[in-house]
Formats: structure tokens, sequence, C-alpha cells
């Protein structure tokens, strides 16, 4: 498979996981895990609550948070190098890279938060939280065609990008 080839999928699975099942670290997730790489089921359960900013408080994009989970699953420090400097090494060097996905993020979005984006699509930021504010983002398109489903299906992409540069995909 073409790497154009990929990128399409890992776009389309995580559009649609986000079209059908919302969470936008979760989606994010899927698509990687169906593509590159696996990840675990405790990766995967823990994120569930990053939706909407981590706990819809409009912060730090869950599509942008599976993407340095991802990176973590990479080049990661254990539990066991937690204190050592070999980890402390691929803690600054996962931090660099994760820099870079959220560099990708900044210049199509202006940010990495979830209201910033929010802002930049719909016109307004909304709390997900509250059950009339929901209801109005997706009525505004949250599942839509331009909304965090491609969001999510852009950060998937950005994510095989940038494990890529980094010479980390096999």
């Amino acid at each position: 498979m073409s790497n154009k080839e990929l990128m399409e999928k890992l776009y389309q699975t995580a559009f649609i996981n986000e079209q059908n099942n919302g969470g936008c670290a979760q989606c994010t997730l899927s698509a990687i895990n169906e593509h590159i790489h696996p990840i675990s089921d405790d990766i995967f359960t823990a994120a569930t609550a990053l939706a909407g900013g981590g706990g819809a408080s409009g912060n730090i994009c869950g599509a942008c948070s599976a993407g340095i989970l991802t990176i973590g699953t990479f080049i990661g420090r254990n539990y066991e190098e937690f204190a050592t400097t070999e980890g402390n090494d691929k803690k600054n060097q996962s931090t660099m890279i994760a820099r870079k996905l959220l560099a990708k993020f900044e210049k199509e979005y202006g940010s990495f938060l979830c209201s910033s984006i929010q802002e930049k699509l719909y016109g307004k930021s909304y709390k997900m939280y509250d059950p009339e504010e929901k209801a109005a983002f997706l009525d505004n398109g949250g599942h839509g065609e331009k909304g965090c489903t491609m969001v999510c299906g852009n950060a998937a992409k950005w994510i095989y990008e940038v494990l890529d540069e980094e010479g980390l995909i096999k």
C-alpha cells in the first residue's frame, strides 16, 4: 500500500468513527490501531474522557491528545525507566516529536485547543457537557464533513507523517 493510500485509510477510519461514535481521541486512536500500530486496550480505554478537550473542558483537542499518546507508545519511557537517564532522554525525545504534531494543528487550525478549533470551524466553541450546547454543536455540523470528523481524520494522517519523518514507522 502506498503512503497516499495509507493516509487516506487513516483519514477515513478516524473520520467515520468520529461521525458514528464521537470521542475524538478514541476515534483517532482507532485509526492508528487499525492501520499502523497496535494501541493497547488500556490506552484506548483511558482516552475515553479526553473528548471535548479532556472532560469536555475545551483544552487540548482529543485527536491531538491521541497523537501524543501514540508517540509515547513508540518512544516513551516505561515505569522501569522512569527515574533513569535513558527514561529522561526518551521523555525529552517524545516531547520534541509531540511538538511537531502540535505545530501541524497550529498551522491548520491556529491552535491545538478544542475550544479554539471549534471557534475556527463553527464560529464559536461549545460546552460539550451542557446538553443544549452539545445539541447546538451537532446541529452546527459537529459530526459533519467539515467538523470534528475532519479534525480526527487530519490528526490520524499527521500522526503518521510525524512518526514517519522521525523514522519510527517500520
